[in-house]
């Protein structure tokens, strides 16, 4: 099923964008991917569409709505729903890819993706899909709250630290910390200075390998809780 938004509408004969709410969301996004959140503003949005500010105001209560939606939006399009009939592995590691990325692709919005409240619809289904699997994995219901928990905030946080930290993003600034570890006194770092040349591996790198650490615990413990009886 197509997810995307449409594109923007045709104009009216004043030249202005007829104006929607995926029309909105689709230029905010736009802009924070650009230039980050602090630039969207109801003023640069309309200068962006060609319309008064104001026009938001029939579509969105507020700028805080109307980040809101877009961020419920960006996990309609960009997660896709687990397939019940696949293995509760493969779907949570697809699910908590999927949801890092989107802190990748959208950097500017990832301050507030991590600060935005389960009170939008996409984000209570990504709470459905996630506990979904847990529960297929066996883990005992005792521990389903302690493991979402554990995988938002893996998850979240992991994105939100990779948006802010470009020495752990960027080829050449990880290539530069690799030399600062290379040059330390190994008599005094001994541990630190033989770690050199992995230390700062490619960041996708180090969240996929994560999952599995993640997903192994998972596992172990849903076999645990099984043979209890739980």
């Amino acid at each position: 099923m197509d997810r995307s938004r449409p594109d923007r509408g045709a104009p009216n004969r004043s030249g202005a964008v007829r104006l929607d709410r995926a029309v909105i969301l689709q230029a905010a996004q736009e802009i924070c991917d650009r230039d980050g959140l602090s630039a969207l503003t109801l003023r640069r949005l309309g200068n962006e569409l060609g319309v008064d500010a104001t026009a938001m105001y029939r579509h969105f209560r507020d700028k805080a709505e109307l980040i809101s939606a877009l961020i419920d939006d960006l996990f309609r399009l960009e997660v896709d729903e687990p397939d019940p009939q696949g293995h509760w592995r493969d779907n949570l590691r697809k699910l908590m890819i999927q949801w890092w990325q989107i802190y990748r692709r959208h950097e500017g919005l990832a301050a507030a993706m991590a600060g935005q409240p389960d009170d939008e619809p996409q984000l209570f289904h990504l709470t459905e899909w996630t506990v979904r699997e847990l529960i297929r994995a066996g883990v005992s219901e005792s521990e389903l709250g302690l493991y979402h928990q554990t995988i938002y905030n893996h998850t979240v946080g992991n994105g939100l630290v990779a948006a802010l930290s470009p020495w752990l993003t960027d080829v050449e600034l990880r290539d530069e910390q690799r030399r600062h570890y290379a040059a330390l006194d190994p008599r005094r770092f001994p541990s630190s200075a033989s770690v050199a040349p992995t230390i700062y591996p490619d960041t996708a790198e180090v969240f996929e390998f994560s999952v599995e650490v993640l997903l192994d615990a998972i596992e172990k413990r849903g076999q645990v809780a099984t043979r209890r009886g739980d």
